[in-house]
C-alpha cells in the first residue's frame, strides 16, 4: 500500500510540495506541507492579471456587452462574466457555453467565424495505410537485425493489411 511522505519541516502533515536545489553540484531535496511552505516563505505572490488598462488603450475584444446587465455565472465553476471581462480568462470548459453571448461576438470581431474547421495534414494516411507503413518499418528493422523469421511473419501481415490500404 502507498504511504504518503510526511513533511520534512514539521514531520506531522503530509508533504504536498517537492523542492530540489542543486548548489555547487550538491543536490538537496525537501518535501513540505502547505503550512511549512508558507512559513518558510516559498509561496509566490500571484501576479496581478488586471487587463483593464490594456483593453482601455486598445479597445476590449470582449466588447461592452452586458456591462450594465446582470453578470452571468458559470454553473460549473462559479466564474462570473465580470471576471472574464476583466482578465480575458475562463474558469472551466463549461464557461464557453455559459458566456457564449459574450464570447461569440468577440470571436467574430477577431476572426471570420466562431467555429474552428482546422486543416488536413499534407500527408494523411488512412488507418489501414498507417498500419501497413508501421508493419513495413518493423519488417525493415527485423531484416536489419537479421531476424528473418519475424520478417517473414511481418511480410504475411503486410499482405493481409494490403487489402485495406491503397
Amino acid at each position: 500500500m502507498f504511504n504518503q511522505r510526511l513533511c520534512d519541516g514539521c514531520g506531522k502533515r503530509p508533504a504536498v510540495y517537492y523542492m530540489k536545489n542543486i548548489i555547487n553540484g550538491v543536490a538537496t531535496e525537501r518535501y513540505l506541507c502547505d503550512e511549512c511552505k508558507k512559513n518558510l516563505g516559498f509561496v509566490k505572490k500571484q501576479p496581478n492579471l488586471d487587463f483593464g488598462g490594456f483593453f482601455s488603450a486598445i479597445g476590449s475584444p470582449f466588447g461592452t456587452y452586458g456591462t450594465k446587465d446582470k453578470h452571468h455565472i458559470c454553473p460549473t465553476c462559479g466564474y462570473s462574466s465580470g471576471e472574464y471581462r476583466k482578465t480575458g480568462f475562463l474558469g472551466c470548459p463549461d464557461c464557453y457555453e455559459a458566456f457564449a453571448d459574450i464570447i461569440n461576438p468577440a470571436l467574430l470581431r477577431m476572426q471570420k467565424d466562431t467555429k474552428h474547421v482546422g486543416k488536413t495534414p499534407s500527408e494523411f494516411y488512412s488507418p489501414a495505410e498507417a498500419k501497413y507503413n508501421e508493419l513495413l518499418r518493423q519488417r525493415d528493422d527485423a531484416v536489419e537485425k537479421e531476424d528473418f523469421a519475424l520478417a517473414a511473419k511481418l511480410t504475411e501481415e503486410m499482405k493481409q493489411a494490403k487489402g485495406g490500404a491503397s
